[in-house]
């Protein structure tokens, strides 16, 4: 299993040498992960005409307009890249992964950072629980529509065992298209996790895409296929979930969320749900449930927890 590890970090340095794609698009920042922007672009374009309007009548207004400007289909950003950052009236709407199992293909901004933090997380399968304790995703922009992302748990607890530190899963983010403007967005994130804790390999892509179905409500699709390793050896399993996003009242979102799981042995189906609630343009809290559907899948699971930017 330690091929995907080597080609994980290959694909880095070649993206970082030679880098000349382009994707755009964007989420509202009062909706789920997976949501896009094709509203924010329609918003950008009226926040430069407003802008042209007020430096012809005053100077004086023009430099406190432009920190408010998000990036636009206008806006060059290939120039930028982990050792010359994105400046702040260039940046993404806030993209975070969580709270739903559904993928943003959005990516960290280039130079930028990301903390997507689970603060308490909750399973309960046939009797058994699971408690776990600051699962953190930490994320950095290395191009304009690559990032690198680390996710660890802190600390859980299954059947009394303690566990400090558990696997370290390293995941690569490449948007394809989007990231910027349009009203879709597509992004590969292959990923590999390493025997930190446990003893085995293991390896996987994600591939999000993401629409906007109105101005207000989005819709996102997953595909994503795992190589899990136990002790019997290694067992292939296919994730796919849709989810829609929606505001409801002022930076209050929600979500609704279908997960499926296929494996050799079994099938696994859940709904869930959730909230997010911006504080500001760089922080959002999040909280939501997780319900299995049939026999095969955990009985029911909730969490909450937060991302931030800097």
């Amino acid at each position: 299993m330690k091929t995907p590890f080597i080609l994980t970090f290959g694909l880095i340095g070649s993206l970082i040498a030679d880098d000349q794609t382009i994707a755009p698009l964007l989420l509202d920042r009062n909706t789920p992960s997976s949501e896009s922007g094709a509203k924010r672009a329609n918003k950008d374009l009226v926040d430069q005409l407003h802008i042209l309007s007020i430096s012809a009548s005053s100077k004086d207004g023009l430099a406190p307009a432009l920190d408010h400007i998000s990036a636009t289909p206008f806006s060059d950003k290939t120039q930028y890249h982990l050792f010359n950052p994105t400046p702040n009236n260039l940046l993404r709407d806030l993209s975070p992964d969580r709270p739903d199992a559904t993928e943003s293909p959005i990516t960290v901004d280039a130079g930028r950072y990301q903390v997507e933090t689970s603060l308490f997380d909750y399973r309960r399968d046939q009797g058994n629980e699971t408690f776990t304790y600051g699962q953190i995703n930490m994320k950095a922009g290395l191009t304009h529509n690559v990032d690198l992302q680390a996710v660890i748990d802190i600390r859980s607890e299954t059947l009394g065992d303690w566990t400090t530190f558990g696997d370290l899963t390293i995941r690569l983010k490449y948007n394809l298209w989007g990231n910027d403007s349009g009203n879709s967005a597509l992004a590969i994130m292959p990923f590999v996790t390493a025997p930190t804790r446990n003893d085995e390999w293991q390896s996987g892509i994600i591939v999000p895409w993401a629409t906007d179905l109105t101005n207000d409500i989005s819709f996102g699709l997953q595909g994503q296929l795992d190589f899990v390793n136990d002790n019997t050896g290694t067992e292939t399993e296919f994730l796919f979930t849709a989810v829609i996003g929606y505001p409801i009242i002022g930076n209050l979102g929600g979500y609704t969320e279908y997960i499926g799981v296929i494996s050799d042995d079994r099938y696994e189906s859940y709904y869930s749900g959730g909230f997010t609630y911006e504080i500001n343009k760089n922080f959002v809290l999040d909280a939501g449930i997780q319900a299995g559907l049939n026999s095969d899948s955990e009985d029911f699971g909730c969490f909450t927890g937060f991302t931030t930017r800097f």
